[in-house]
């Protein structure tokens, strides 16, 4: 794949966006597990952490196999 095209290169910007929306996915339900696990974040707003997490890194996920014409 080229980057000459204007839509190759909003590809291109879009997947990165993605890798970077998933990477923090991941860190966010990362570093909730380790609060949760050591007793510093407060059990009741663990749940939305994961869930604030998982849609992340879903999102993430998504603009990586998306294709974009």
């Amino acid at each position: 794949m080229t980057l000459d095209a204007p839509g190759s290169r909003v590809s291109m910007i879009t997947r990165l966006v993605g890798i970077l929306v998933l990477v923090l996915g991941l860190v966010l339900t990362y570093f909730t597990y380790q609060g949760a696990s050591s007793a510093s974040i407060v059990p009741q707003i663990v749940p939305v952490f994961y869930l604030g997490g998982g849609l992340l890194v879903i999102v993430g996920a998504i603009a990586l196999i998306a294709r974009y014409k």
